[in-house]
């Protein structure tokens, strides 16, 4: 009888220990996991003139060209390198998955390395692959003369894609810049990126009266201005929309 309770108190401390062992063996390992993690980053804001990264943009001398192309080398750009516009939005869902397939447009990325996609109210984000390759270039090379200034990797801002004939007309209404169905952003070939807010690495757009980074505008310009040069596409400043209108050329 008293072999049976030393016997039955030896495994019940045994399990306890056993217990206890493994309880400290998962914390541990738990602690590992969630030390060896990245931290969050966390979203800073400066207030208007306070910002540090522009302070450095604003002390070097930009060489800016005029990004003056008219909306009829836009159109021939356009026409020359794009899809059949789709006359509806109905249109649109209809032939869009088989355009796809067959590689004629392509969608953009919502997480890509160097833009973001704002809110595409009027239109949908398709390009033609040739517009794909050059708004990941210009990205690129956006990036590039950032880090050259020893400033971090600023997400462009891409607030208009492909359109209709539908949806270019309903903007018409609202937006002096959107000529009634002659846009080149019907055939798939333009893109707007906004020259007034770029978005930081944390991905957040900044508050009412917060810097929203608009001095990067002046790199970006001169990423576009080498390119119009180089003939690879077609730029118009558009003030009342406060973007650069970017057309494919080759």
């Amino acid at each position: 009888m008293r072999r049976s309770k030393r016997l039955s108190l030896y495994f019940f401390v045994l399990g306890f220990c056993t217990c206890l062992i493994l309880i400290a063996l998962v914390r541990f390992m738990g602690g590992l996991e969630w030390g060896g993690a990245e931290p969050a980053k966390t979203a800073t804001f400066h207030k208007l003139g306070q910002c540090p990264d522009c302070k450095v943009i604003s002390t070097k001398h930009w060489q800016i060209g005029r990004l003056k192309d008219n909306n009829d080398l836009h159109l021939e750009s356009a026409r020359r390198l794009g899809i059949n516009p789709f006359p509806t939005n109905k249109a649109m869902e209809e032939e869009l998955p088989g355009l796809l397939r067959r590689g004629k447009l392509k969608e953009l990325e919502e997480d890509a390395d160097t833009y973001r996609l704002k809110n595409l109210t009027h239109s949908q984000p398709f390009l033609v692959p040739k517009a794909v390759d050059l708004l990941e270039e210009i990205g690129e090379r956006f990036h590039q003369k950032l880090k050259d200034l020893g400033l971090p990797p600023y997400y462009m801002m891409v607030s208009s894609v492909l359109r209709t004939n539908e949806s270019q007309q309903g903007l018409g209404k609202r937006n002096s810049n959107a000529t009634r169905n002659q846009s080149s952003h019907i055939y798939g070939t333009s893109f707007d990126i906004s020259y007034k807010e770029f978005l930081p690495e944390h991905g957040k757009p900044a508050p009412e009266g917060y810097c929203r980074h608009d001095l990067m505008r002046h790199p970006l310009a001169e990423v576009l201005t080498e390119m119009s040069e180089e003939g690879r596409c077609r730029v118009v400043r558009e003030v009342k929309q406060a973007c650069f209108h970017i057309t494919v050329n080759r």
